[in-house]
């Protein structure tokens, strides 16, 4: 039986999002943008559902776990007429998914901004619009969501 010790609360969601790999230092690209969802989303962290993870030689959980200078950057639109929000995060795990005709990944990132700050605040009051919406067309579709990860 698995605990759950997580920092704060998951909202479950359905995010679309780009993945990028960046220099931290300079913030410089170095692999991306990788598609893919938000489906659960806290302030220190979330879960994200990948089609892809690999671009050429470049593993974007992998070869981003092998250097410090290298870090995964979120870039989250609401809907198309709303402002891109820039989350930059970190890898902590990665598995499998494979539910019926869905075979894809899932990634645990751990945000390495502080919660409080403005991006933060500000993407969390504009996922309150039409989450629910978005939250129960993942509850209808992947039942069986499970993963024991902490945060």
């Amino acid at each position: 039986m698995s605990t759950d010790s997580r920092r704060s609360p998951r909202l479950m969601d359905f995010l679309p999002l780009e993945v990028r790999v960046i220099h931290h230092p300079d913030g410089r690209i170095l692999a991306g943008p990788f598609a893919g969802r938000i489906i659960d989303i806290s302030r220190h962290g979330a879960c994200l559902l990948m089609s892809q993870v690999m671009h050429h030689t470049f593993h974007v959980f992998h070869s981003t776990q092998e250097t410090d200078a290298a870090a995964l950057q979120l870039a989250i639109s609401l809907s198309p007429d709303s402002p891109e929000h820039l989350l930059n995060a970190r890898p902590v795990w990665l598995a499998l998914f494979d539910h019926e005709s869905i075979r894809a990944f899932k990634m645990g990132v751990e945000f390495t901004e502080d919660p409080e700050q403005k991006t933060m605040r500000d993407l969390r009051e504009a996922m309150q619009a039409n989450q629910g919406q978005r939250a129960g067309w993942w509850r209808q579709h992947c039942r069986m969501f499970k993963r024991g990860s902490s945060f």
